[in-house]
Protein backbone atom coordinates (compact mmCIF):
# COMPACT_ATOMS: atom_id res chain seq x y z
CA UNK A 1 0.00 0.00 0.00
CA UNK A 2 1.35 3.54 -0.67
CA UNK A 3 1.49 6.25 1.74
CA UNK A 4 -1.04 8.97 1.04
CA UNK A 5 -0.99 12.48 2.63
CA UNK A 6 -4.40 12.63 3.43
CA UNK A 7 -5.16 8.32 4.43
CA UNK A 8 -4.06 5.41 3.96
CA UNK A 9 -6.80 3.89 1.78
CA UNK A 10 -10.21 5.29 0.17
CA UNK A 11 -13.05 6.00 2.50
CA UNK A 12 -15.29 6.41 0.28
CA UNK A 13 -16.63 5.47 -3.54
CA UNK A 14 -16.74 7.99 -6.06
CA UNK A 15 -19.53 10.65 -5.88
CA UNK A 16 -21.71 9.40 -8.51
CA UNK A 17 -22.41 12.65 -10.22
CA UNK A 18 -24.80 13.59 -13.14
CA UNK A 19 -23.51 13.96 -16.40
CA UNK A 20 -24.38 17.51 -15.68
CA UNK A 21 -22.58 17.71 -12.65
CA UNK A 22 -19.16 18.66 -12.53
CA UNK A 23 -16.44 16.43 -10.29
CA UNK A 24 -14.62 19.65 -9.42
CA UNK A 25 -17.80 21.57 -8.03
CA UNK A 26 -18.37 18.32 -5.56
CA UNK A 27 -14.12 18.09 -4.47
CA UNK A 28 -14.51 21.87 -3.91
CA UNK A 29 -17.91 21.49 -1.99
CA UNK A 30 -15.67 18.69 -0.21
CA UNK A 31 -12.81 20.28 0.47
CA UNK A 32 -14.40 23.71 2.43
CA UNK A 33 -16.59 21.16 4.59
CA UNK A 34 -13.17 19.57 5.11
CA UNK A 35 -11.56 23.09 5.68
CA UNK A 36 -14.75 24.14 8.35
CA UNK A 37 -15.04 20.27 9.96
CA UNK A 38 -11.57 19.87 10.68
CA UNK A 39 -12.03 16.19 10.81
CA UNK A 40 -9.99 14.13 13.23
CA UNK A 41 -9.79 10.54 12.63
CA UNK A 42 -11.40 8.24 10.11
CA UNK A 43 -14.28 8.17 11.61
CA UNK A 44 -15.10 12.21 11.09
CA UNK A 45 -13.53 11.67 7.42
CA UNK A 46 -16.56 9.14 6.54
CA UNK A 47 -18.93 11.94 8.20
CA UNK A 48 -17.46 14.69 5.94
CA UNK A 49 -18.08 12.20 3.03
CA UNK A 50 -21.69 11.55 4.08
CA UNK A 51 -22.53 15.08 4.86
CA UNK A 52 -20.66 16.61 1.07
CA UNK A 53 -23.06 13.48 -0.47
CA UNK A 54 -26.40 14.63 1.61
CA UNK A 55 -25.56 18.77 0.53
CA UNK A 56 -25.01 18.23 -2.57
CA UNK A 57 -28.16 16.04 -2.87
CA UNK A 58 -29.56 19.08 -1.31
CA UNK A 59 -28.42 21.29 -4.11
CA UNK A 60 -29.58 19.35 -6.72
CA UNK A 61 -32.81 18.65 -5.68
CA UNK A 62 -33.35 22.54 -5.41
CA UNK A 63 -32.00 22.85 -8.94
CA UNK A 64 -34.45 20.39 -10.03
CA UNK A 65 -37.21 22.29 -8.59
CA UNK A 66 -36.28 25.45 -10.26
CA UNK A 67 -36.05 23.05 -13.62
CA UNK A 68 -39.30 22.11 -12.85
CA UNK A 69 -40.78 25.21 -12.33
CA UNK A 70 -39.03 26.43 -15.65
CA UNK A 71 -40.45 23.91 -18.01
CA UNK A 72 -44.12 24.62 -17.09
CA UNK A 73 -43.36 27.93 -18.03
CA UNK A 74 -44.38 27.90 -21.47
CA UNK A 75 -47.48 25.92 -21.12
CA UNK A 76 -48.33 28.48 -17.93
CA UNK A 77 -47.16 31.28 -20.22
CA UNK A 78 -50.24 30.20 -22.81
CA UNK A 79 -52.99 29.13 -19.91
CA UNK A 80 -53.15 32.26 -18.95
CA UNK A 81 -52.46 34.64 -22.32
CA UNK A 82 -55.40 32.13 -23.82
CA UNK A 83 -57.58 32.99 -20.36
CA UNK A 84 -57.31 36.69 -20.35
CA UNK A 85 -57.07 37.28 -24.39
CA UNK A 86 -60.23 38.11 -26.24
CA UNK A 87 -60.25 37.93 -29.88
CA UNK A 88 -57.10 39.63 -31.07
CA UNK A 89 -57.79 43.17 -33.29
CA UNK A 90 -55.73 41.73 -35.85
CA UNK A 91 -58.17 39.48 -37.63
CA UNK A 92 -56.14 36.25 -36.73
CA UNK A 93 -57.60 33.40 -34.48
CA UNK A 94 -57.34 33.37 -31.05
CA UNK A 95 -55.54 30.03 -30.93
CA UNK A 96 -52.83 31.24 -33.23
CA UNK A 97 -52.35 34.70 -31.95
CA UNK A 98 -51.54 33.04 -28.68
CA UNK A 99 -49.32 30.57 -29.98
CA UNK A 100 -47.19 32.72 -31.31
CA UNK A 101 -46.43 35.31 -29.14
CA UNK A 102 -46.43 32.90 -26.45
CA UNK A 103 -43.33 31.32 -28.51
CA UNK A 104 -42.47 34.39 -29.32
CA UNK A 105 -42.05 35.39 -25.89
CA UNK A 106 -38.60 33.72 -25.11
CA UNK A 107 -37.28 35.49 -27.97
CA UNK A 108 -38.75 39.08 -29.19
CA UNK A 109 -39.04 41.92 -27.18
CA UNK A 110 -42.56 42.77 -28.96
CA UNK A 111 -44.37 39.40 -28.04
CA UNK A 112 -43.30 40.12 -24.65
CA UNK A 113 -44.55 43.66 -24.71
CA UNK A 114 -47.94 42.75 -26.02
CA UNK A 115 -48.05 39.73 -22.70
CA UNK A 116 -47.22 42.50 -20.03
CA UNK A 117 -49.87 45.01 -21.83
CA UNK A 118 -52.39 42.19 -21.56
CA UNK A 119 -51.50 41.52 -17.81
CA UNK A 120 -51.45 45.43 -16.42
CA UNK A 121 -54.82 45.29 -18.19
CA UNK A 122 -56.06 42.85 -15.18
CA UNK A 123 -53.58 44.24 -12.73
CA UNK A 124 -51.25 41.01 -13.64
CA UNK A 125 -47.37 40.98 -14.03
CA UNK A 126 -44.49 38.05 -14.67
CA UNK A 127 -45.51 36.57 -11.44
CA UNK A 128 -48.54 35.40 -12.31
CA UNK A 129 -47.16 33.20 -14.73
CA UNK A 130 -44.80 32.16 -11.95
CA UNK A 131 -47.93 31.23 -10.38
CA UNK A 132 -49.40 29.49 -13.06
CA UNK A 133 -46.16 27.45 -13.69
CA UNK A 134 -46.06 26.32 -9.88
CA UNK A 135 -49.73 25.23 -9.63
CA UNK A 136 -49.52 23.22 -12.51
CA UNK A 137 -46.78 21.05 -11.21
CA UNK A 138 -47.28 21.57 -7.42
CA UNK A 139 -47.67 17.82 -6.85
CA UNK A 140 -44.40 17.18 -8.01
CA UNK A 141 -42.97 20.29 -6.59
CA UNK A 142 -44.75 18.66 -3.14
CA UNK A 143 -42.94 15.33 -3.40
CA UNK A 144 -39.36 17.30 -3.82
CA UNK A 145 -40.15 19.14 -0.74
CA UNK A 146 -40.48 16.06 0.80
CA UNK A 147 -37.09 14.63 -0.10
CA UNK A 148 -35.73 17.61 0.16
CA UNK A 149 -37.01 17.59 3.88
CA UNK A 150 -35.77 14.15 4.76
CA UNK A 151 -32.24 15.10 3.06
CA UNK A 152 -32.38 18.43 5.12
CA UNK A 153 -32.82 16.21 8.67
CA UNK A 154 -29.95 14.03 7.56
CA UNK A 155 -28.04 16.42 6.96
CA UNK A 156 -28.87 17.66 10.46
CA UNK A 157 -28.55 14.57 12.19
CA UNK A 158 -25.19 13.77 10.82
CA UNK A 159 -23.64 17.35 11.79
CA UNK A 160 -25.28 16.46 15.37
CA UNK A 161 -23.57 13.17 15.53
CA UNK A 162 -19.68 15.11 14.55
CA UNK A 163 -20.46 16.85 17.82
CA UNK A 164 -21.51 14.20 19.82
CA UNK A 165 -18.75 11.43 18.50
CA UNK A 166 -16.22 14.77 19.72
CA UNK A 167 -17.93 15.71 22.53
CA UNK A 168 -17.64 11.60 23.92
CA UNK A 169 -14.19 11.32 23.04
CA UNK A 170 -13.79 14.45 25.04
CA UNK A 171 -15.32 13.25 27.79
CA UNK A 172 -12.93 10.05 27.72
CA UNK A 173 -10.26 12.07 27.36
CA UNK A 174 -10.81 14.21 30.46
CA UNK A 175 -11.84 11.41 32.76
CA UNK A 176 -8.14 9.54 32.14
CA UNK A 177 -6.08 13.05 32.32
CA UNK A 178 -8.12 13.64 35.52
CA UNK A 179 -7.36 10.08 36.45
CA UNK A 180 -3.77 10.85 35.86
CA UNK A 181 -3.91 14.03 37.79
CA UNK A 182 -5.33 12.06 40.81
CA UNK A 183 -2.74 9.19 40.63
CA UNK A 184 -5.79 6.73 40.31
CA UNK A 185 -5.05 3.65 37.59
CA UNK A 186 -5.48 4.37 34.07
CA UNK A 187 -8.08 2.38 31.63
CA UNK A 188 -7.88 2.60 28.23
CA UNK A 189 -10.28 4.96 26.23
CA UNK A 190 -12.97 3.31 24.88
CA UNK A 191 -13.64 3.18 21.49
CA UNK A 192 -16.17 4.82 19.80
CA UNK A 193 -17.03 2.39 17.50
CA UNK A 194 -20.81 2.21 16.95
Amino acid sequence: MTARSDSAFQLTSKMPLLITESEDDFAALTSELKQEIEPRGVIEQMYVAYIAALVWEILRLRRCKVGIINTAFEEALSEIVYRLAGEPETGTPKCEWVDRVCLDWFSKPTARKEVLGLLEKFRLDESAIEAEAIRSRFSELEMFDRMLTLQESRLNKALRSIADYRDSFAKQVREVSNRVIEGDPVIRLKSNRQ
